[in-house]
């Protein structure tokens, strides 16, 4: 692979530089407005897709009130396995042992390791636009593993599955994401060690703008979003703003009309 093509989102250090995000108010605004369409019921079962350290698997399980029926926590990078240990400790000192799975997966080649109708929900924060794929012939990168991969969040979904996801905004800006979490860096415990992992997220942040100007990532307006998420079947297509107004909050349903009318029949 060409240097050029090398994929940061792989590095400890990039991870490490993003996971350093989740107390500023920035991120706790984008996990605010994510939380707040997740209706999670006692004994499903949930996709936390590119889950971090998870903090939106947490929230699943904080928002089924130790209920739910099991996550699996996804990410492309081996590094967050962990995380997620650690977090699993921490919601058991509460109490139950929360049922949550760690799996490795580069969704860009879409999630056949699921079956038809495996989940009753999906949620997924700034993830989705990182589904990569490029042109054997012309080396030029294309959208069809972003395709792929809305068209699979709809098969592994069960009728009346719900998927709330987040993803930037065209020309995102990391600068405002970044002035507004100074205002809680010095209030932390290691305040230096978070300006750093600040500044880095900048640099990653520019090598991610950088990649989607090639068509490598995808910052789609939210009108082109929603065209895709309907043509592989989505509907009840709803969104706001977050993440200091550089990303979208967007909440999508997979109808379960489809199924009741076959049963008729």
């Amino acid at each position: 692979m060409a240097e050029r093509d090398k994929n940061y989102w792989l590095d400890q250090e990039c991870a490490q530089a993003f996971w350093d995000q989740r107390l500023a108010l920035p991120y706790q605004e984008l996990l605010h407005d994510t939380a707040r369409w997740l209706d999670v019921q006692a004994g499903e079962h949930w996709l936390d897709l590119g889950c971090g350290c998870g903090q939106l698997t947490a929230t699943l399980w904080q928002r089924s009130g130790g209920q739910i029926g099991e996550i699996t926590a996804m990410d492309c990078n081996a590094v967050n396995a962990e995380a997620i240990d650690k977090l699993k400790r921490k919601l058991t000192a509460a109490g139950k042992t929360p049922p949550i799975r760690f799996l490795v997966g580069n969704f860009s080649s879409g999630l056949t390791q699921f079956a038809d109708g495996t989940f009753d929900g999906i949620v997924s924060g700034l993830a989705i636009s990182y589904a990569e794929s490029c042109d054997a012939k012309t080396g030029r990168y294309t959208d069809e593993a972003y395709n792929h991969l809305l068209a699979e969040l709809f098969r592994v979904l069960k009728p009346g599955g719900r998927l709330v996801f987040s993803v930037n905004v065209p020309n995102v800006r990391f600068w405002p994401i970044f002035w507004k979490s100074l205002r809680l860096a010095f209030r932390l415990s290691k305040p230096a060690k978070t300006l750093v992992n600040s500044l880095r997220m900048m640099t990653y942040g520019r090598w991610l703008q950088r990649e989607a100007k090639r068509g490598r990532f995808h910052y789609f307006p939210i009108g082109e979003i929603e065209q895709r998420l309907r043509h592989v079947g989505f509907q009840n297509f709803r969104f706001c703003h977050s993440y200091a107004g550089q990303a979208y909050v967007v909440a999508v349903s997979k109808t379960a009309v489809a199924a009741t009318e076959e049963t008729a029949a």
